[in-house]
């Protein structure tokens, strides 16, 4: 199965106030002004060197994320769907394509001015300092896979669209296919390592940041969003797992009811002074609450899969599965949606 891709949360986002992928600025001295023109007598003195260029301005850590989260949350799941469109026709993705198939469904596109405009952009980011290494490396490997299979990609969906394997015979489907393939292979890797990374330094800043805004700020709307995102991602962690444990699952699922329910009561106390967002965050948070409920009830009750739902088990249609990961997955990528747009 294609593993599921998350949104990232931008948490740090609104409270630093970053756009987009964009860089500071950097003051730079001007250059003196040309020496005055000597006399016709005197030898003219050699040009003075040009000014040695500035170095790259340095990112605060939360620029760094924020970069690449953007990047990630816009094409990783594009990337997925591609893949998963492919796998759900090739019945062995071993061999690929027989010419045999009664449905051809092709795959999707991805998009290959963002994949270009982020590879340049995360390629940049990454040699900026300071230097986050892990996330760095993983962030580079990532965008080299994903640019790698772009290409790809972009041939077979131009190939099957215009339904050209009926003129020849599956030929160049055939030749794709393997290329296809293994760069699929190593773009779900690159990614399952970006996604661990952006997770591993995103915790770190948040804990952080939650700390220091519950001490500035007290518990309003920034602390009571960044607490309810950071325990629905300490749920999501566990409980989008084919298999997991369950009395993990449930500890930290009555965490995350705990929080939203406070939360909650802090937007009803203050809801004339809140921004339409934060409600749409709430609808949001109720959905995940009720998708991570019958995703629980699912494994702790060992409550297995009636023939309709198997049928349903596959891209595209396993997120209307009561239970299943990609409905708990797609009920926590809306919420994250909806918290973003509160930037």
């Amino acid at each position: 199965m294609t593993p599921h891709s998350w949104m990232k949360t931008l948490a740090l986002a609104a409270l630093i106030a970053v756009a987009g992928c964009s860089k500071k600025e950097e003051t730079v001295a001007a250059a003196p002004p040309p020496p005055a023109q000597p006399e016709a007598a005197t030898p003219a003195p050699a040009a003075a060197p040009p000014p040695a260029p500035a170095p790259a301005a340095a990112l605060d850590p939360s620029d760094k994320l924020q970069a690449y989260i953007g990047c990630y949350n816009a094409l990783d799941g594009r990337a997925h769907r591609a893949l998963s469109r492919y796998a759900s026709w090739v019945k062995n993705m071993d061999a690929g394509p027989t010419g045999n198939e009664r449905i051809v469904y092709g795959l999707y596109p991805i998009d290959t001015n963002s994949v270009a405009e982020c590879h340049q952009s995360m390629t940049e980011t990454a040699a900026q300092k300071p230097a986050l290494e892990a996330l760095d490396a993983a962030a580079v490997a990532y965008a080299n896979a994903l640019q790698a299979l772009d290409k790809t990609v972009s041939d077979a969906y131009t190939y099957y669209d215009r339904e050209n394997y009926k003129d020849d015979n599956f030929a160049k489907g055939k030749e794709l296919h393997p290329t296809l393939h293994s760069q699929g292979q190593a773009f779900q890797q690159a990614s399952a390592r970006f996604s661990h990374e952006l997770d591993v330094e995103n915790d770190k800043l948040l804990a952080a940041e939650l700390a220091r805004v519950e001490q500035t700020e007290g518990r309003k709307l920034t602390y009571w969003r960044m607490s309810l995102m950071a325990h629905a991602k300490q749920l999501a962690n566990v409980a989008a797992e084919e298999q997991f444990d369950a009395n993990e699952a449930i500890k930290r699922l009555a965490t995350y009811e705990s929080t939203t329910d406070e939360a909650m009561r802090y937007g009803a106390a203050n809801k004339n002074e809140l921004p339409m967002s934060w409600f749409a965050i709430e609808n949001a948070a109720e959905e995940f609450r009720k998708a991570a409920k019958q995703r629980v009830r699912r494994v702790r009750d060992n409550v297995p899969y009636n023939e309709g739902e198997k049928m349903m088990l596959k891209p595209g249609s396993a997120w209307m599965v009561e239970g299943s990961a990609e409905q708990f997955t797609k009920a926590y990528n809306s919420l994250v949606e909806a918290s973003n747009r509160l930037n």
